[in-house]
């Protein structure tokens, strides 16, 4: 009888037991799910973790580890979710808004993750590693100021931030050019635990600062020749024109370049290159139209959170046939806006003044080309492939005023190009451009108003053969339509060279 009494016994206490089941076995799903979780098993951790959660779906504490468990497997869009469910649960699990803000910091939802560090910061939850989240939300925006800020502020409230925030400043300052302030960040994060991976990770990444700085080299030089094909190099008009006879517009030529390009150090905000460029193409039979062509740009700029404005100002002096032939001055203050890392918007406007150093024909003058042009253009550029590929689009208006009558003018220049990695050292370049210009005044021997439209297109490859060294490969056609025919005219060219910088 004692043996059925105990059986008895436990088969009562199972029945009152069953009512506790559910979530008796939610709790320990949960413990397991968690221990799996601490232990690195995210797999494992996935599977008791959702199991918990079908049980009990309304615990902000399984839903917070489920999404912490996503988050380490780099799932961020349904760690996302889970985070947002732990919140709006009862009673909410506050650890999550940190990690809600990560994730979508990881997807790039920018405007979102913003959102939720204002509501963590009513919320006065971990505002240290808030405020380390606010700043790399700020330099993501390309806010350095801000985010340095963020980072100083991140360590004085959470200790255990330093070494991370000292990271992120270092990569602010290295960008900045300010290397002495980058290494003595680099060195607060060595001297927290000089064995933790950071601090060796931070000790290569001093020791590879310090070896640009050394190795920088603020001069470079690019030297190239090329053969060049040019069937009419003379621009003569596509129609025949009673008693006007040309010749020669057919020719090869030798084209050289020689730039020399100075980038000094300068800290942030300020930027500055120098540039020396000259340019000559002699012809093979028709040397009236060698050319040289020698230049100088001076380029300061000053870098803001989220653009660039830059100040290029440039002198040409321009020899046909080894003869003077034109000078220019030129300007174009330009202003950069980064939407984002891939859309990058344009503004410039442009002064040239243009002195012609020969007589006009005839010494007419209303073919008098002395004068002052004036542009404005907007433009939108597309990066792509980090940087290596780039879409292009720019619309430009320009005017004219010469002291001659005949070439008085307005311009409107539509211009779209490409440049496509299509290997890892060969690249494609595909662009294109319409000139509507309308000239202002009826010409004087012609008796009437001109107006050109002229459209030009190029492609070209570009393959770096070797580190330094590119062979250039290009075509281009250009076609001037013009209500008077000795404007009108069909052109092609083809050039293949060589450029070598050090």
């Amino acid at each position: 009888m004692g043996g059925r009494k105990i059986i008895i016994f436990i088969f009562l206490v199972g029945i009152l037991m069953i009512g506790k089941t559910e979530d008796l076995s939610a709790q320990s799903l949960l413990d397991i799910g968690i221990k799996e979780y601490k232990a690195e098993n995210y797999e494992e951790a996935l599977e008791v973790l959702t199991k918990a959660k079908s049980q009990q779906p309304g615990s902000s504490l399984i839903a917070f580890y489920l999404g912490l468990t996503y988050k380490q497997m780099g799932n961020y869009r349904e760690a996302t979710g889970l985070f947002k469910e732990t919140l709006r649960l009862s009673p909410p699990a506050n650890d999550a808004y940190p990690e809600l803000i990560e994730t979508l910091y990881y997807l790039n939802q920018i405007k979102e993750a913003k959102d939720w560090i204002t509501r963590a910061e009513k919320e006065r939850v971990k505002p240290g590693r808030i405020t380390f989240l606010r700043g790399l939300i700020l330099l993501k925006e390309r806010d350095e100021k801000g985010a340095l800020k963020a980072f100083k502020k991140a360590k004085e409230l959470d200790s255990s931030l330093s070494q991370a925030s000292d990271i992120q400043m270092a990569r602010i300052y290295a960008r900045q050019k300010r290397f002495s302030e980058a290494k003595e960040s680099l060195k607060a994060v060595i001297s927290v635990d000089p064995a933790s991976e950071t601090a060796s990770f931070a000790k290569e990444y001093e020791d590879a600062l310090s070896r640009a700085v050394k190795t920088y080299k603020p001069w470079s030089v690019t030297a190239g020749v090329a053969y060049q094909y040019d069937d009419n190099l003379v621009l003569k008009p596509s129609r025949r024109i009673p008693d006007l006879n040309i010749s020669g517009e057919k020719d090869s030529s030798i084209v050289t370049t020689l730039r020399f390009i100075y980038t000094p150090l300068l800290k942030e905000p300020w930027v500055f290159t120098g540039q020396y460029t000259s340019y000559t193409n002699t012809y093979f039979n028709n040397h009236k139209v060698n050319l040289i062509n020698q230049s100088i740009s001076l380029t300061p700029g000053y870098n803001f959170n989220r653009g660039v404005f830059t100040l290029p100002v440039s002198f040409s002096y321009l020899w046909l046939r080894e003869k003077e032939y034109m000078h220019l001055t030129q300007t174009r203050p330009t202003f950069h806006l980064m939407l984002s890392n891939d859309h990058i918007v344009q503004l410039s406007t442009g002064y040239i003044r243009r002195e012609m150093l020969r007589s006009p024909p005839n010494h007419d003058r209303n073919e008098e080309r002395d004068g002052n042009i004036w542009s404005l253009s907007p433009g939108y550029l597309r990066p792509f492939k980090g940087g290596k590929g780039l879409f292009y689009i720019h619309y430009e208006f320009s005017d004219d005023n010469t002291e001659g009558k005949n070439w008085e003018n307005t311009g409107n220049r539509f211009t779209m190009g490409l440049i496509l990695p299509i290997l890892e050292k060969v690249s494609l370049s595909v662009s294109g451009d319409i000139l509507l210009q309308d000239y202002r005044h009826s010409h004087t021997f012609y008796g009437m108003e001109r107006s050109d439209r002229i459209y030009y297109g190029s492609t070209g490859i570009r393959w770096e053969i070797l580190k330094g060294l590119k062979l250039n490969l290009q075509y281009a056609h250009t076609r001037a339509d013009s209500n008077i025919d000795v404007y009108e005219y069909r052109r092609n060219v083809v050039q293949l060279g060589v450029e070598y910088t050090f």
